[in-house]
């Protein structure tokens, strides 16, 4: 397959795809740039995850909050129903 080039110098070689699809790694060399590429989305997922877990109602303080309201809510209704029972 033939890829077209419009407005490209005749004097280059046009490459034959995917023949010469190996040549991207004369250029981008995996053993120099992958440890800075997955530094780097290392970095964008931490701070992507940090932004979500802040939004309120997600993350862990969120949910840990709720199970403690829940727990109060059923301490303070034994507590009411505990209150009646001794009025009576």
């Amino acid at each position: 397959m033939q890829v077209p080039y419009l407005m490209a110098d005749p004097s280059i070689a046009k490459p034959d795809h995917p023949e010469e699809d190996w040549k991207i790694w004369t250029v981008v060399n995996p053993a120099v740039w992958m440890v800075p590429f997955f530094f780097i989305l290392f970095i964008q997922m931490w701070m992507i995850h940090t932004y979500a877990l802040s939004l309120p109602g997600y993350g862990f303080k969120d949910s840990a909050q709720a199970a403690v309201d829940a727990r109060a809510a059923v301490v303070v209704e034994q507590v009411q129903g505990q209150q009646i029972a001794q009025v009576q």
